[in-house]
């Protein structure tokens, strides 16, 4: 629980207060998983997946690129709403690895992120072509679904919390 905490406070101490202010995510720690595999990543053990999965699709560079852009204000208003704040002026710089799987499901497109602590990318020889799958691992590991049509994420599940 320690280590969940300390990674919350790390990544929220890197958020600053003003989304225009917030570090870019690094592209190299992102990688979109090829159709052939996109669906494993909904096997997570620990938190929920989108749900009626209907087919898969590859996402563009550019809708990866709105995706990254809008991802750490959105995850700061997720942990701000789960009782996780920022400090105010808090600019440390922050990362996490990504991976991007492109879903059908409710007869719309969205994009899956899979993330999780850089370490996980260090131990995995595969992960930018195999999805990461972590049984608990709490808060550090967490998805969403980001829809690239309206620009929005919705859904932050976090491993082994609700």
């Amino acid at each position: 629980m320690r280590c969940v905490a300390a990674f919350l406070i790390a990544l929220a101490f890197a958020c600053a207060a003003n989304a225009g202010d917030l570090p870019p995510l690094k592209p190299q720690n992102g990688t979109v998983l090829a159709p052939d595999h996109a669906r494993d990543v909904l096997h997570q053990c620990s938190r929920g997946v989108p749900p009626n999965v209907q087919g898969v699709w590859t996402p563009s560079a550019q809708q990866i690129r709105e995706l990254e852009a809008r991802l750490p204000g959105a995850l700061l208003q997720e942990m701000a709403k789960r009782g996780h704040p920022a400090p105010p002026g808090s600019p440390a710089p922050f990362e996490f690895g990504r991976q991007y799987a492109g879903f059908v499901t409710g007869g719309r497109r969205i994009v899956y992120v899979n993330a999780f602590p850089l370490e996980v990318m260090n131990q995995e020889k595969d992960w930018r072509t195999r999805p990461a799958v972590v049984c608990d691992g709490g808060e550090a590991f967490f998805g969403v679904e980001y829809d690239p049509a309206t620009k929005t994420f919705a859904n932050f599940a976090f491993n082994g919390f609700a």
